[in-house]
């Protein structure tokens, strides 16, 4: 065979074997095949003989397997110092905190009165509902969110008269001494609705704290110038009287606009139920205090059914002659028709 022959038939079956398999194949089996050429091309002219064939034949499938990874260009921007750089998707999570605040908000959120959900389940009794808040409740602070008219939950409970409620906010941590709009604060409104249990409820120490201190408390004004014993003593309650003198009520605390104590209300009243529990009952009662215009209780009951009660009772006012008061009828008095003619300031 000659070698044109031989060169042939080298061509035929190094082309036979780059038979593509019908994946790409081309670029990394025509480089290296013409650099072979080259090589050869370079090298002395001489007879080829049959182990040359094997070895170009050898040579050439090697290099091609039918498939192209394309490794050549993949590696290309490999580096082998530098570790492989993976990207691992960030996840944000929020705090536990802002998780639960954001659900429990929404149960605290006000409606168009300023009323939440623990406005409207304490006035209605509702104590399954009010404990569960109590317990979700993140913040104490939330117990005391006033509505529009100032009343917190507390407030709505005492002035409902719904004293497990009532009892259930005070150890939780509400506090008594909120006012409302009109300086009621709740023990004013337990009165004032003649609700003793919710006023026991609301004066009863909590077993596991420190005992408060309820005189600055119990003897706080609203913005008419009265005390709860002043509400009382109005309203003839003589069982909230003992109670309040019980937990440290002054009982001769003085009203802000005509100075009585409530002997000067149970006097002017003619209550001769309320005027006995106080002359009687209460040592500490001042049988001759002066209002703001010098007049005792017993001038004020001299035209009452209470008069007798203070036959004994002596005092500085014992003169018969009578002044300007003793015209007043009883049921129009001067202290009564300023109050009723004045509005409470509202200073919220």
């Amino acid at each position: 065979m000659s070698a044109k022959k031989v060169n042939e038939t080298n061509t035929l079956m190094f082309e036979d074997e780059n038979t593509d398999s019908g994946v790409l194949s081309g670029p990394l089996s025509e480089q290296l095949y013409s650099e072979d050429l080259s090589a050869e091309a370079d090298a002395p002219t001489s007879p080829i003989s049959p182990d040359s064939d094997n070895k170009v034949i050898s040579e050439s499938t090697q290099f091609d397997s039918g498939l192209d990874l394309c490794l050549s260009e993949c590696l290309v921007n490999v580096s082998l110092n530098d570790p492989p750089q993976t990207t691992v998707p960030l996840i944000q999570l929020e705090a536990a905190e802002s998780r639960d605040v954001l659900p429990l908000s929404i149960l605290f959120q006000q409606d168009d009165d300023g009323d939440t959900q623990l406005h409207i389940a304490a006035v209605h009794g509702c104590e399954k509902s009010v404990g569960t808040l109590i317990n979700v409740c993140p913040d104490k602070a939330w117990l005391d969110v006033p509505n529009d008219y100032g009343h917190t939950p507390l407030h709505l409970a005492a002035m409902s008269g719904q004293a497990t409620v009532t009892r259930m906010l005070v150890i939780a941590g509400a506090s008594i001494a909120t006012r409302d709009l009109t300086g009621d604060t709740p023990l004013h409104k337990a009165v004032s609705g003649n609700y003793p249990e919710c006023l026991r409820g609301l004066l009863t120490p909590v077993t596991d704290r420190p005992t408060r201190k309820l005189s600055t408390i119990i003897n706080q004004k609203n913005y008419k110038g009265q005390t709860c014993v002043h509400l009382a003593a109005s309203a003839g309650r003589v069982e909230l009287l003992q109670m309040l003198v019980f937990y440290g009520a002054d009982i001769n605390a003085r009203d802000g606009l005509a100075g009585w104590t409530a002997l000067h209300v149970a006097a002017r009243r003619g209550d001769v139920r309320v005027a006995q529990f106080l002359l009687e009952r209460c040592s500490g009662v001042a049988r001759d205090a002066r209002d703001f215009a010098g007049r005792t209780p017993r001038r004020l009951a001299r035209t009452t059914r209470a008069a007798q009660l203070f036959a004994d009772v002596k005092d500085s006012d014992d003169s018969d002659t009578d002044d300007e008061y003793d015209s007043d009828s009883d049921t129009e008095t001067l202290y009564e028709k300023i109050r009723q003619s004045i509005n409470p300031i509202n200073v919220a």
